[in-house]
Formats: C-alpha cells, structure tokens, sequence
C-alpha cells in the first residue's frame, strides 16, 4: 500500500524564483496552510516553525491571521491548530465547481485519436468505494467496440478504470475494499485478496493498471489514476477494446499512452505546468 507522510517544505528563496518574485508572504502563507492533510490535521506552532522552516515570528504572525478569518482554529486545551471552517466551506465550493469532465476532455479526445479505441473517464466517488463513468469517445474501429453507459459504476477491485484509484488510496481506505467481499462482475473471472494487493503493486510500479475480461467477457483495457496535488485519486482514464486488438504489445503501448496522458493531466490540476499556462494567458 502506498504511505503518505507530510514532508519538510522546501525552503524557497522568493527573490531569485522568477515565478515567487513579489508573492514571498503568500507562498509562506500557503506554504503553512498545505501543512494540514487528513493524515497530518492538527499542528503547535512550534512543529510549523520546524515542517515549513519559516521564523517563528513570521508563523505567530500567519496563523493568528488565519485564526482571525476562520481558516485555522486553535484547540486552548492543546495549543494545536486544525483547519477551520473558512477552509472548509472553501473546499465545498471547490468541489461543487470541480468538473473533471471539463478538464479532462481535451486529453481524452487526444487518447482517443490516437488509438481508434473507447475511451473512458471516470470520477471517484469515495462514500460509495466506486468509480464512475463520467464520459467516454467511442471507439472508431468498425466491427466490434466497446461501449460503457454514462454514469455506470464500478467497484475498485475490478478493472483497469477502477484498480488504479485503489492503486493511491492511503492504506486505511484501501485496506477496506480488500478485506471486504469481492463478487466478480464477470462471473468467469474471480477476484482474490491476495492476486489484487500483487496487482495494485505492479500498477504502482509501472504506473497503468491493466483487465483482461475482469469487467466484460471479450474485452480488455488499461487505465491511470488522475491525482489531486495531494496524490490523492480523482478517477481515471481508460482505453478499452475487444481482446482480440489488445495483445500483450498493444496493451503496453497503450499503457503508456495513458500514463503519460494521466501525468499531463495531473499537472496541469496540481499547476506544475504553470509556466505553459502563463504563456497561453499571455497569446
């Protein structure tokens, strides 16, 4: 299982980035607040001082501000800091405005003319443990293709749409999904605990998940995990076809097809490609 641990923030020198020069109290102020994560959520003062090597005067100075506009709350009794409910309420709003279909779609189309094959996004719904088919390009083969219903669900056991997201759950969560029961959704091929955990790590390891009629008889794929900025699974993309046109070369080609696809994709949520989107707003 993957292991996510908060690590020491770099310290940057704002005044030789270029892409930090004028914005040095808010890359400090951000820098404080990417502390907080699910398996990090409470901090003193003291352990920001030393996580985001920031003085302890310019900490004093951020957290009682973000104490002020709701974004942090301090525990009296521990003197530890959590998130508060600005930054909650901010989150919401992101995630209602979040449309992955929006953002995904051009990259899809690109997969999708290259292979001539169906290809499908998907959303992870983490209540439910299931992925979600979101969109899809049918595939341009005449004969036989492979087609998915909008808004069909799939549990993340089974599948090269689904494994990859299992593939960076943090432990806890994937842990339940292997311990619970697996039924087979096809029938011919049955799920066991100790084939997947092998499975997850050879997807982590070569980064593309691969089904071989796992899902549907006749059909195979490959598909990636599209990450938050946290490593977190968003959903994923995957290209599927009749087994006979996904031999072992195939699936490999498209395999890092759709890894390189997803990686660009996570880029562009996590702004690691800022400096192409700095040059799009200024055409």
């Amino acid at each position: 299982m993957p292991h996510y641990e908060n690590m020491t923030t770099e310290l940057v020198n704002t005044e030789n980035d270029p892409a930090l020069r004028g914005v040095g109290l808010l890359h400090k102020a951000m820098t404080v607040l990417e502390l907080f994560s699910a398996e990090r959520p409470t901090w003193t003062q003291g352990e920001i001082v030393r996580a985001a090597d920031l003085p302890r005067s310019t900490v004093s100075r951020l957290v009682r501000y973000f104490v002020s506009r709701g974004y942090l709350t301090l525990n009296e009794r521990t003197a530890r800091y959590s998130l508060g409910f600005a930054a909650i309420e901010l989150g919401r709003r992101a995630q209602l405005q979040f449309d992955l279909s929006a953002i995904a779609m051009d990259v899809v189309e690109d997969l999708a003319r290259r292979t001539r094959e169906t290809v499908m996004l998907t959303g992870f719904n983490p209540a439910a443990l299931e992925v979600v088919c979101l969109d899809q390009i049918p595939a341009q083969h005449g004969g036989l293709r492979v087609y998915e219903n909008i808004g069909a669900t799939f549990p993340l056991y089974s599948g090269a749409s689904a494994k990859p997201v299992l593939a960076h759950l943090p432990d806890t969560m994937a842990q339940r999904v292997i311990d619970a029961p697996m039924p087979p959704i096809n029938p011919a091929v049955p799920m066991r605990p100790a084939a997947l955990v092998e499975d997850l790590d050879a997807i982590r390891a070569r980064g593309y998940a691969t089904s071989r009629e796992e899902t549907y008889p006749g059909v195979a794929g490959v598909g990636a995990a599209i990450l938050d900025p946290g490593g977190f699974p968003l959903g994923s993309i995957a290209i599927a076809a009749p087994i006979q046109r996904m031999g072992e070369e195939a699936m490999a080609g498209y395999g890092t097809m759709v890894a390189e696809a997803v990686k660009r994709l996570t880029e562009r949520l996590t702004g690691e490609n800022a400096d192409a989107i700095d040059r799009e707003a200024r055409a």
